[in-house]
């Protein structure tokens, strides 16, 4: 066995916090702790609805960060905390959020959404930590969180890099990509078609594709709440058989001649409860079509199957973040994304930059 001095030097040589983690029972401790109190950047990047979720999941598991708090920085909703909750406790991981009722941190695991409000109450907690990790959803959306300035390592998640706050990739001491898992279907592997017939016809053979099992469609071009819930008032009414769902600040549902209200749940259990036994279920949403929520059952058996939109007017990052029928879907079922001809181009760019993002390639350490 080497002397710990020596294991030492080879560990700081490597600057790698895996070989130290592996080694650290041999090793000088001092040294350990410098290399576990080292600043990183670290950015995780993954395509839209491919598993970055599940990376966080990993990084509050990983044994390196035992006995170190770590906290999660989310976006400003609830439906978004809703989802987390449920991954969280599908993973068994125990964890705290941070609201009006927050007096102290008690857990691991904090989960903190990101508002004045909440991190000011975080501030306001009896005892702070004064080592933990910052891990940054979607955080391409607002660039660098307060909390990264104490931080011992910062987390940017993202799967839009390219978007304003990452000019260059020397930003990071590391970049992890994740690899879409073999059941991803994605920007480059998804059915595209180029349509301009009306949206009743759109619905219509929405529902002829699907007729034999049954299908979701999303719909997220239109822009404001009161068109939305004309439309599918008018559209219920011409396809009395497809469930029609509005979801904004008061979520709708809309059934031939019958519409009432939604609770406020989040979307897979409002898709894998309330709507478990509908065959034909199209939503029509906005601002609840964007980043960091996802359109699938609990259980993972029912998700999107078709999407129109229209991303003629949106820039490479919103049009990509707008993409949530992009995931892994086990039951290969041919998913499909409806759009105008116009958007031909916008699709060629977008394509182009998850190329450039996929550059970025696994993890290495930059000098």
């Amino acid at each position: 066995m080497l002397p710990p001095e020596l294991i030492s030097l080879i560990t700081l040589f490597t600057g790698d916090r895996v070989v130290a983690w592996v080694l650290r029972q041999f090793m000088n401790p001092e040294v350990y702790r410098s290399i576990l109190l080292t600043k990183r950047r670290i950015l995780v990047y993954g395509q839209v609805q491919s598993g970055k979720t599940k990376a966080i999941m990993d990084i509050v598991k990983d044994p390196f960060y035992e006995g170190i708090q770590k906290i999660i920085v989310i976006q400003n909703s609830l439906l978004v905390f809703s989802q987390y909750r449920e991954r969280l406790h599908a993973a068994e991981i125990e964890f705290q959020i941070v609201d009006k009722t927050t007096t102290s941190l008690d857990s691991e695991v904090i989960i903190l959404m990101n508002n004045k409000y909440r991190y000011n109450r975080f501030l306001k907690a009896s005892n702070r930590p004064s080592k933990y990790i910052t891990i940054m959803d979607e955080s391409d959306s607002y660039g660098e969180h307060p909390l990264v300035e104490g931080s011992i390592h910062d987390y940017y998640v993202t799967a839009t890099p390219h978007h304003n706050m990452y000019n260059t990739p020397e930003f990071f001491h590391r970049i992890k990509t994740i690899d879409p898992p073999e059941y991803y279907q994605g920007l480059l592997n998804i059915n595209i078609e180029y349509n301009d017939s009306p949206i009743e016809e759109v619905v219509s053979n929405f529902h002829s594709e699907t007729a034999q099992d049954g299908g979701m469609m999303l719909i997220n071009n239109i822009r404001f709440v009161f068109e939305m819930k004309d439309k599918a008032r008018n559209l219920s009414q011409k396809f009395p058989q497809i469930c029609f769902v509005t979801l904004n600040h008061k979520n709708r549902i809309y059934f031939g001649k019958m519409e009432s209200k939604l609770p406020k749940i989040s979307i897979s259990k409002l898709i894998g409860k309330y709507l478990k036994d509908v065959k034909h279920i199209v939503f029509i949403a906005n601002r609840m079509s964007l980043r960091g929520l996802s359109y699938v059952s609990s259980n993972y058996q029912k998700h999107l199957t078709h999407q129109y939109s229209d991303l003629q007017k949106k820039n490479v990052t919103n049009a990509l973040q707008r993409m949530r029928i992009f995931g892994i879907y086990r039951d290969e079922y041919p998913v499909k994304l409806i759009l105008p001809t116009n958007n031909y181009k916008k699709i060629n760019k977008m394509k182009a930059a998850l190329e450039v993002d996929y550059e970025l390639n696994r993890w290495f350490v930059l000098a």
